[in-house]
């Protein structure tokens, strides 16, 4: 069961005769988003819907390099937020986004 208050990235995979199914999802607090705007990953999570994860990986791979660059980034995330959380996410994402990089991005 997903947590109402989480942001869910999904990457749907459809072959030519089967129904479509999810290659990939994770989920993060919705409180990351002004480090997603800072990194410039903000449009490519949440304003992807039905694009191929293909053609944001690039945007999620230069957000990774920021904030595993720049510790500082921190003090951008509330108490209840980590860094290191926002890393992994990004990480996830484009690890999903590179072997599935046909698959539709849908997000909720």
């Amino acid at each position: 069961m997903e947590d109402p208050v989480s942001f869910v990235f999904r990457l749907i995979s459809q072959d030519e005769d089967a129904a479509p199914s999810v290659a990939f999802q994770d989920s993060i607090s919705p409180g990351y988003v002004p480090l997603w705007e800072e990194v410039g990953v903000y449009d490519a999570l949440y304003n992807s819907d039905g694009r191929e994860a293909r053609d944001i990986s690039r945007a999620i791979a230069y957000g990774i390099d920021r904030i595993a660059a720049d510790e500082s980034l921190g003090r951008m995330l509330p108490s209840s937020c980590r860094q290191e959380e926002a890393l992994r996410f990004l990480e996830n994402v484009h690890r999903g986004c590179t072997i599935h990089a046909s698959a539709r991005v849908e997000t909720r």
